[in-house]
Formats: C-alpha cells, sequence, structure tokens
C-alpha cells in the first residue's frame, strides 16, 4: 500500500479546526525527492490535461440533457452554451 500523505488533512491549529490557506502551504513546500516515479507522473500530468479538456469543452453543455448534446454537438469553443461564454473564453 502506498503512503498517501497529500490524503491526510493538514491543520495549522492544534485543535484541528483551521486548514492553512494556499499561500500559507507554500512557506512549507519543498522539491521533490529525485525518486519520482515517471509512470506514477505521467498518470498525473494525463489526469490534469483530461479535467482541462473536460471542464472547457464540458462548460458549453454543463446540466443540459443528453437530448440537447445529440442535437449540439460541440465542435468548437465558440460562444454561448449553459453559462453565456463568449468565444475561447
Amino acid at each position: 500500500m502506498l503512503n498517501k500523505i497529500w490524503l491526510e488533512c493538514r491543520f495549522k491549529d492544534p485543535e484541528g479546526t483551521i486548514i492553512p490557506k494556499p499561500d500559507e502551504c507554500e512557506l512549507n513546500l519543498t522539491d521533490p525527492s529525485g525518486n519520482i516515479d515517471r509512470h506514477i507522473l505521467n498518470r498525473i500530468m494525463g489526469s490534469m490535461f483530461g479535467l482541462i479538456l473536460g471542464d472547457a469543452l464540458g462548460a458549453h453543455v454543463e446540466f443540459r440533457p443528453h437530448s440537447y448534446l445529440l442535437a449540439n454537438p460541440v465542435t468548437d469553443l465558440r460562444g454561448g452554451g449553459t453559462w453565456g461564454l463568449r468565444k475561447g473564453q
């Protein structure tokens, strides 16, 4: 089993009630060791790219029924969609 310390909540007070803000975490960041598993790193990067692309493409049909997607397939990132986005937004 991998030790996944990043899944453990980190609190900045002894009572365990306040989680640090991102800018407060930066003070405690260190460079990773040289032993980075490239396979795992590639999977992480693939997940991040998938998240970004899915978010960008999905914004045009978010909260719409499947029938809407069939009638209006996303073919480019023009304006409009659920949120009334401008082209490229």
